[in-house]
């Protein structure tokens, strides 16, 4: 009907509708293939992130449990030995920065306020992040202090003030080196903890095969770490018991062949 009415006027008139229509549809089409464009950029850049956010996390909820419970050991010990009236060698211990990689966590807190990163999962990586600071707070104090140790002069005798001096300052470095271990062991089951709760969202958005592909990759890492099949088994039955027997060994099988063909090339 348009198109009939069109060609009852003059034919200026007519081809310059013609014209503007073409031009209509033309920008149209444009603006919607723009749109998909960008639409399809922002889909394949969330589920990057949120692919490598959960093998970030699942990292943490993997292993700080036993980081923080061998911590939590160590607390004991040291406990008893302080009630005791003596000193752990806490001066060994030293803690090199960065000690863990949540790069990915920081990429995604500058996400905030756009499509990839919604505010749900800002505000529980934001706190996840404070947490993580936390612990590398805590593991710089435990340096300090354990840098702060002296060694007696051979040549002091039992008696003498200065000797007991320095065991004094020593004990007193050792309680507050004790104190920020129990930090430590504190925020890294935090940290699992707040992690597991994420990854519960995230297992949601990424779907059932990316979730697969992200937790195989994990064993693979173990793998790759050294770890023996029996640990990686006992994870899997842990932390992915979605997992039959059956599965796993499919799964190993695997690692094992990537990893000679890798040692022939």
């Amino acid at each position: 009907m348009f198109i009939r009415k069109l060609f009852k006027i003059g034919d200026k008139v007519k081809w310059l509708s013609l014209e503007l229509l073409i031009v209509f549809i033309g920008v149209y089409l444009a603006f919607l293939f723009q749109s998909y464009s960008e639409d399809s950029k922002i889909s394949k850049e969330k589920e990057k992130v949120l692919v490598s956010l959960k093998l970030e996390l699942e990292n943490f909820r993997t292993s700080f449990p036993r980081f923080g419970n061998y911590q939590k050991g160590k607390n004991k010990e040291w406990d008893s030995l302080f009630d005791a009236g003596e000193t752990a060698q806490y001066y060994s211990w030293r803690y090199l920065e960065p000690q863990y990689n949540f790069r990915v966590i920081e990429y995604a807190l500058n996400q905030n306020g756009t499509d990839i990163v919604d505010f749900g999962l800002y505000e529980k990586l934001s706190n996840l992040y404070g947490r993580i600071k936390q612990l590398e707070h805590a593991e710089r104090l435990m340096t300090d202090y354990a840098g702060k140790h002296k060694l007696a002069p051979s040549q002091l005798k039992e008696s003498d003030k200065e000797r007991a001096l320095i065991e004094a300052e020593n004990r007193f470095n050792f309680y507050k080196f004790k104190g920020f271990a129990r930090d430590r062991a504190s925020s890294m089951m935090d940290i699992a903890d707040m992690s597991e709760s994420i990854l519960k969202d995230l297992n949601q958005n990424l779907g059932l095969k990316k979730k697969r592909e992200v937790e195989i990759e994990m064993m693979r890492k173990y793998f790759e770490a050294g770890y023996d099949r029996e640990f990686i088994w006992t994870l899997c039955e842990e932390y992915f018991p979605e997992y039959s027997q059956s599965e796993f060994d499919a799964i190993y099988s695997d690692l094992q062949n990537s990893a000679s063909n890798e040692e022939l090339q």
